[in-house]
């Protein structure tokens, strides 16, 4: 169940604002980790920082889990061909 929460203005447009920011840049990491955090603002640009972090990173082991289920699938298909041409000749005969 969704509740409805409202979110100060003033925090949402810090928030994205640290967001954006770190995507344009391609952060790996929080850029502003030696600024004293008692402005809020500026703890709110860090929070958005760090959610792009983390989504990037939550994709990137979603990616690399489905290249490894890819890999794994197309080494046993590959492994399966090759068991069932064993017992065949060495291919077809044209012969009449």
């Amino acid at each position: 169940m969704e509740e409805n929460l409202k979110v100060d203005k003033d925090y949402k447009e810090a928030f994205n604002l640290g967001y954006e920011l770190a995507k344009d840049l391609n952060l790996k990491s929080p850029m502003f980790k030696n600024i004293e955090l008692g402005n809020s603002r500026m703890h709110t640009m860090q929070t958005g920082m760090a959610e792009y972090n983390r989504e990037i990173t939550q994709e990137n082991v979603k990616d690399k889990t489905l290249g490894e289920q890819r890999n794994e699938f197309i080494n046993k298909e590959m492994n399966s061909r090759k068991s069932k041409g064993k017992d065949k000749g060495a291919g077809f005969d044209y012969s009449i």
